[in-house]
């Protein structure tokens, strides 16, 4: 996750760079992968949104680009609330935040339109679990606080202007589902179903500093 801090001083003492912010919103899912004759559909897309700082480093003239940075994500998905007989009340948000790593590489293909695609290495900060061993009335038992994933995405850049979209996902499940077992009086997982998060982000930047 951290690869960034040793890539940054070759960055910055060499080569053409530009480093900025960027904000925005987008669709966010915790997808089930379930095995066959299994059905999951307690999750469906909700909205999240994300916090950037990124730094892009030219590696080939104005053609090809390698991007890096520090990220604040809000994932999760929508979950049905339930009454006590089992009828759906409505919806809630599970809220999962992370802190993420993205590398990436870029080409432009027009002046002001690239494509980019990598990988993210990202770090949940929320949902522990309790002294049961559930994660917040969560279906996702997680197996560790790491999420790696894939991205691939357009920019469009106007001078210092920066719009983005861009998609996510995980390549290794998040977490497994969950049960409470009363005769071993504690949670047991299955990997009936296994969790992958899931995003579509739109974003708005600025490059704040730019070296040639």
């Amino acid at each position: 996750m951290f690869i960034h801090l040793l890539i940054l001083p070759t960055i910055y003492i060499s080569g053409q760079w530009n480093a900025g912010f960027s904000s925005g919103i987008g669709v966010t899912d915790i997808m089930a992968k379930t095995k066959p004759r299994i059905i999951d559909n307690h999750y469906s897309e909700g909205i999240g949104f994300t916090l950037n700082g990124f730094i892009n480093y030219t590696l080939y003239k104005e053609h090809l680009y390698f991007r890096t940075g520090i990220a604040f994500c809000e994932k999760g998905a929508s979950v049905p609330v339930y009454d006590t007989g089992g009828n759906v009340l409505g919806k809630r948000r599970e809220n999962v935040y992370y802190i993420e790593s993205p590398l990436q590489l870029q080409f432009r293909f027009f002046p002001i339109f690239k494509l980019q695609a990598g990988i993210y290495n990202a770090y949940r900060l929320n949902m522990k679990p309790d002294e049961y061993g559930m994660y917040d009335d969560s279906y996702v038992h997680y197996d560790s606080r790491y999420d790696i994933g894939y991205t691939v995405g357009v920019i469009f850049e106007y001078k210092r202007y920066v719009l983005e979209a861009c998609y996510g996902r995980s390549i290794k499940s998040i977490g497994r589902t969950s049960r409470w077992d009363s005769d071993l009086q504690r949670v047991v997982t299955s990997d009936e179903v296994s969790f992958y998060n899931k995003t579509l982000l739109f974003t708005f930047g600025y490059k704040i500093f730019e070296k040639e």
